[in-house]
């Protein structure tokens, strides 16, 4: 599933000139971003902070991670973001896409006892029991929820004949799916030789985890009672995050913390990996924070009012209408945005017209304009 890409409402290559020009402001009153278009960027105080924190970036604790706009994949934010890493239990997040490749949510299997019998005393379990009917909707939900590590064996077992076909099955959709430094050695997370992914492809991982419905509802789950399994969501951003809805946690002692997270509010929806994290939910918090405080979906198309009209030769008033003109982008450039409209009108008073919307030098938006034809006005009488 390829995610779409928005282009940045703000030039990569005029940050650090912006940034230079926040600086100078200190002594210089609100600085001015040159180009040859005749609309220059001036900056306000406030915005030149804005800029400046931006190009500092959000808290760094973790070996790696990022910060991505989920809605349109764009990342915001990444540091050491493909670097091949032990990724832990974030792994199940595949077993569960791949199981349900082949397995009915609602098919009940048998527990084989190699789910059970190999993993060591401490491993995260949702209690199976060899022999143990279950149903894969239930299993999924104790590999997702309590990280049971017997649920990703069942599942792995049931949907592939065994754990080791299983693992190359995981490896081929890795592949295919673009996670060029990924590679599994097992469906569960344990620390093993070579059982690693990057940060980047975590994220590519979750985007397709959550466009699955049942898995994102899984995932957004604290707890559940299911078939006389008592399931606690072992990931405490879900309670702790206002909007917080998934994805994923995973602990190993190779792996440290690694959290998948995502997060949604009005104007934003976020999606966050740390890896190797010593305070996971500190540090996605702050990340996701970061996120929220300075970024922003709008629709930037014109409203219907009275100020977006126009007269046809004929004295015809029309009302100007564009569909949705979602924009992302940095909050301090909400107020820096110009509006153009391209109004004409053919020999035969036919209307036609565009809507762009400008930062500047770059044209962020350009999307038709639909009239329609207002009733005349009716005349006043004596």
């Amino acid at each position: 599933m390829p995610i779409p890409r928005v282009r940045s409402p703000f030039p990569t290559r005029s940050l650090w000139w912006i940034t230079l020009l926040a600086w100078l402001s200190v002594a210089a009153g609100p600085p001015v971003w040159k180009s040859n278009h005749p609309q220059p960027i001036r900056l306000t105080w406030g915005e030149a902070q804005e800029v400046t924190t931006l190009a500092q970036g959000p808290p760094i604790r973790s070996r790696a991670g990022l910060l991505q706009d989920r809605s349109s994949g764009t990342i915001l934010w990444a540091w050491r973001a493909e670097d091949p890493l032990p990724m832990a239990s974030v792994t199940k997040l595949m077993t569960a896409l791949l199981a349900l490749e082949s397995l009915d949510p609602e098919q009940t299997i048998t527990v084989p006892a190699a789910a059970v019998k190999d993993l060591p005393a401490d491993s995260a379990r949702m209690g199976l029991q060899p022999g143990q009917q279950v149903q894969v909707r239930t299993l999924l939900y104790g590999a997702l929820l309590p990280s049971g590590n017997d649920a990703a064996l069942a599942l792995a077992i049931a949907a592939a004949g065994s754990e080791q076909a299983f693992v190359a099955q995981m490896n081929a959709r890795a592949q295919a799916w673009g996670m060029k430094a990924t590679h599994f050695a097992n469906p569960h997370g344990l620390d093993a030789p070579d059982h690693v992914a990057s940060a980047q492809d975590l994220a590519l991982l979750a985007q397709r985890a959550l466009a699955n419905p049942l898995i994102a509802r899984i995932v957004a789950t604290p707890s559940i009672d299911l078939e006389g399994f008592h399931l606690k969501n072992t990931n405490e951003l879900l309670t702790r995050f206002p909007g917080a809805y998934g994805v994923k946690t995973g602990t190993t002692d190779a792996a440290g913390q690694v959290l998948i997270a995502a997060a949604r509010r009005p104007g934003g929806d976020a999606l966050t990996v740390v890896m190797h994290s010593q305070d996971r939910y500190a540090e996605t918090i702050d990340l996701l924070n970061f996120y929220f405080q300075h970024w922003v979906w709008m629709d930037a198309g014109l409203t219907r009012d009275v100020l977006n009209r126009a007269t046809g030769p004929d004295g015809t008033q029309y009302l100007l209408v564009t569909g949705p003109a979602p924009l992302f982008l940095p909050r301090w450039q909400q107020r820096q945005l110009r509006p153009v409209r391209r109004v004409q009108f053919d020999p035969h008073g036919r209307p036609r017209g565009v809507y762009q919307v400008w930062f500047g030098p770059q044209k962020l938006l350009e999307t038709p304009i639909t009239f329609q034809p207002l009733p005349p006005r009716p005349h006043a009488t004596q």
